[in-house]
C-alpha cells in the first residue's frame, strides 16, 4: 500500500505533464495531425469506412483525376459516337475536366490534399460525371470559348510567374484569344454553331493551348499524314463490317486523296494557321464520316 501510495504523486504529474504537452501540440499541429492521420486511416481502413477508390489515391498524394484523364475522353468519344453527346458538347465536357485536373494539380502543389481540396474535388467531378451520364444539356452551341476566358488569362498569369512564357508572349496569347472570341460570336449569329465551325474552334483552341504549354505531359499529336494513314485503316475495318457502303468508301477514299496531296504540297512550305486549320478540319470530317 505505501508502495502504490508513493507511486502516484509521480504517476499523476507525468499524466499532467503528457496531457499539457499533447494539448499544445494539438493546437499547433491540429490541421497536419488530422491529414497524417487521415492518410493513415485511409491507406489502411478505405473500403471499409466508405471513403472512395479517389479519396484514398488522394490521401496517398496521388493524383486520379489526371490519371483518368484517357478513360473520361473515351466515355466522351463513346458518348458522341452514340449519338448521346453533340460535338460541340463533347468539346466543353474535355476542357472542363481539364480544368478539374488543373485544379488538382493546383491542390498537390504542397504535397498534399486537405479534406476540404478532397471535397472541392469530388463535388466538382460529381457534378460533371452527372452532366456526362445526362447527355450535356445546355452544353452545346454555346459560347464556349468566351466562357473559358477567365480561365486562360489565370493560365496565362501562372505561365508568366512560372516563366514558362514571356510577358510579350502573354500579350499575343491574350489578343488571339480575344480574336478567338469574336470568332465564335460570328459563328454563333445565326443562333448555332456547325460541326465545321466547332471543329474549327477547337483546332485553334489546341493551337493556343501547345503555346501557353501549361498542360500534363502527353504523347505530341499525330501529324496529318499520321491520322490520314490511321483513317484508311479504320476505313477498311468498317467497310468490312459493312457501317460504310463501298459506294461511300470510295467517296471518302477519293476526298482522302485530295488531302493527302495537299499534305504533300503543305509540306514543301510553311503552312500558315488557317490551312493546317482547313486540312484539320477536312480530316475531321472523313473520320466522323467513318465512324457513323
Amino acid at each position: 500500500m505505501k508502495k502504490t501510495t508513493r507511486l502516484a504523486p509521480i504517476a499523476t504529474s507525468a499524466l499532467l505533464i503528457l496531457s499539457t504537452g499533447a494539448a499544445q501540440a494539438q493546437s499547433t499541429n491540429n490541421q497536419t495531425n488530422q491529414d497524417r492521420l487521415g492518410a493513415i486511416v485511409g491507406t489502411l481502413f478505405g473500403d471499409r469506412l466508405g471513403l472512395s477508390a479517389m479519396d484514398q489515391a488522394w490521401l496517398r498524394a496521388e493524383r486520379p483525376l489526371r490519371t483518368g484523364q484517357t478513360q473520361f475522353n473515351s466515355r466522351v468519344d463513346q458518348g458522341v459516337r452514340s449519338g448521346s453527346i453533340s460535338s460541340s458538347a463533347s468539346t466543353r465536357l474535355r476542357a472542363d475536366y481539364d480544368g478539374l485536373v488543373r485544379l488538382e494539380t493546383q491542390y498537390a502543389a504542397d504535397g498534399r490534399f486537405s479534406a476540404n481540396e478532397r471535397a472541392d474535388l469530388n463535388a466538382r467531378y460529381s457534378a460533371l460525371i452527372q452532366t456526362l451520364d445526362a447527355g450535356a444539356p445546355g452544353y452545346a452551341d454555346t459560347d464556349a470559348v468566351a466562357q473559358g476566358r477567365a480561365d486562360f488569362e489565370s493560365r496565362i498569369n501562372a505561365a508568366v510567374n512560372a516563366r514558362r512564357i514571356t510577358r510579350t508572349q502573354a500579350t499575343q496569347l491574350r489578343t488571339d484569344y480575344q480574336a478567338l472570341i469574336q470568332l465564335e460570336a460570328r459563328y454563333l449569329a445565326d443562333g448555332s454553331i456547325s460541326a465545321n465551325e466547332r471543329a474549327d474552334l477547337d483546332t485553334r483552341l489546341d493551337a493556343l493551348d501547345a503555346r501557353l504549354g501549361d498542360g500534363p505531359a502527353t504523347t505530341p499529336p499525330a501529324t496529318p499524314r499520321a491520322r490520314l494513314t490511321e483513317l484508311e485503316t479504320s476505313l477498311a475495318a468498317a467497310e468490312r463490317l459493312g457501317s460504310v457502303t463501298r459506294a461511300d468508301a470510295a467517296d471518302i477514299r477519293v476526298e482522302m486523296g485530295d488531302l493527302v496531296r495537299l499534305e504533300a504540297a503543305f509540306g514543301k512550305y510553311t503552312a500558315s494557321a488557317d490551312e493546317r486549320s482547313y486540312l484539320d478540319r477536312r480530316i475531321q470530317d472523313l473520320q466522323a464520316r467513318v465512324r457513323r
